[in-house]
C-alpha cells in the first residue's frame, strides 16, 4: 500500500493455480462498522495503487494480479450503501444499459455480520481465532454481550492460544475488547475472568491484560484520563474536536459521537491531527 494506508495492513496477495495456469490473486480486505457511500470507488482506487505498485515491481509484467475486494461490515442495521461501481454514476438506467461495457464496473464482496448467527460463524472454515475476532465485531456494539460470548466462546480461545504465536493473537483480540468496552480496563478483566471458565486461559488473559494496561500507562495511552491531564481539559479537547468534526463533515453519526465520548486524550490529539487532511470522517477516526 502507499503511504496514505500504511496503518492499514489489509493486503495479501496469493499464488495460486487457475485453470492449469499459475495466476495471481490480490484479496483486499476492507473492515467496516458503518457503510460508506463511496466504498466501491475507494476500493477502485485502492486497486489501482495495487496495480501501479505491481507494475513498479515487475516493470516487465504485461498481465496483472487479479484483485478481489472483501468487505467486512459488522453495524447493526446492514450495508445500505452502493455496492457497485456503477451505482454511483449520475446515469439513468437506459443509459448505462446502453453504455455497456464501455463504462468502468465494479462491485465488491459483502461479508455481512449482522446476516450470521454465531453458529455459522462457528462453522466457517477459518482459523480459531479468524473465527474469534469475526464474533468479537459481530458483538463489538453491546460490549457486555461480548463479554459474556467470549466466555462461551473459551473453546475457541484456547484453541488460540495453543496456536503458534497464540500468546500475542489473544493480546490483540484482549485489546480490541478492551478498547471497545466503555467500562475501565480493569473492570473489563473481572468480567472476563468471572465469565471464562478455564483456569489456563484466564491467567493468560489476565495477565496479557495487566501487561498491556501498564504499557499503556507508559506511553501515556491508558482508558479514560490520561495521568496528569484534567478532566475539564480533555473533555473540552472532545467539544472542540467534535465542532471540527461537524464544520468539515456534517452532522456526526451516533457511532461516531460515542467514540469521541469514550476516547482518551492521546487519541483525541491524534484524531484532531487528521482533520485537515483526511477525505472522510472515517479516515479521521481510523485505528
Amino acid at each position: 500500500m502507499d503511504a496514505e494506508l500504511k496503518s492499514r495492513h489489509t493486503d495479501l496477495l496469493f499464488r495460486v493455480a487457475l485453470s492449469g495456469r499459475e495466476a495471481r490473486l490480490y484479496l483486499l480486505y476492507e473492515h467496516q462498522s458503518t457503510p460508506h457511500p463511496l466504498m466501491p470507488f475507494r476500493l477502485v482506487a485502492y486497486s489501482v495503487r495495487i496495480w501501479e505498485a505491481w507494475l513498479k515491481e515487475n516493470p516487465g509484467a504485461t498481465a496483472l494480479p487479479a484483485i478481489l475486494p472483501v468487505v467486512l461490515h459488522h453495524g447493526d442495521a446492514g450495508w445500505t450503501a452502493a455496492r457497485s461501481l456503477e451505482e454511483l454514476y449520475e446515469l439513468d438506467e437506459a443509459t448505462l444499459l446502453a453504455a455497456g461495457e464501455h463504462v468502468l464496473r465494479h462491485r465488491f464482496v459483502l461479508d455481512e455480520l449482522v446476516a450470521e448467527s454465531d453458529e455459522a460463524l462457528r462453522g466457517r472454515g477459518m482459523t480459531a481465532l479468524g473465527r474469534l475476532v469475526l464474533v468479537c465485531f459481530r458483538h463489538s456494539r453491546a460490549p457486555e454481550e461480548l463479554v459474556r460470548h467470549l466466555g462461551a466462546w473459551a473453546d475457541l480461545a484456547l484453541e488460540v492460544m495453543t496456536a503458534p504465536h497464540g500468546r500475542a493473537a489473544l493480546e490483540a483480540v484482549l485489546r480490541y475488547v478492551m478498547m471497545v468496552h466503555p467500562a475501565e480496563s480493569r473492570i473489563v478483566l473481572e468480567q472476563l475472568r468471572a465469565a471464562l471458565p478455564d483456569e489456563r486461559l484466564k491467567e493468560t488473559l489476565m495477565t496479557a491484560g495487566e501487561e498491556l494496561m501498564q504499557k499503556g500507562e507508559a506511553r501515556g495511552e491508558a482508558r479514560g484520563i490520561v495521568v496528569g491531564e484534567a478532566r475539564g481539559e480533555v473533555q473540552g479537547r472532545r467539544v472542540m474536536l467534535r465542532r471540527l468534526l461537524t464544520l468539515r463533515f456534517g452532522a456526526l453519526p451516533d457511532a461516531a459521537v460515542t467514540r469521541l465520548d469514550a476516547a482518551d486524550v492521546v487519541t483525541l490529539d491524534t484524531w484532531a491531527e487528521r482533520v485537515l487532511t483526511a477525505a472522510t470522517l472515517e479516515d479521521v477516526l481510523a485505528g
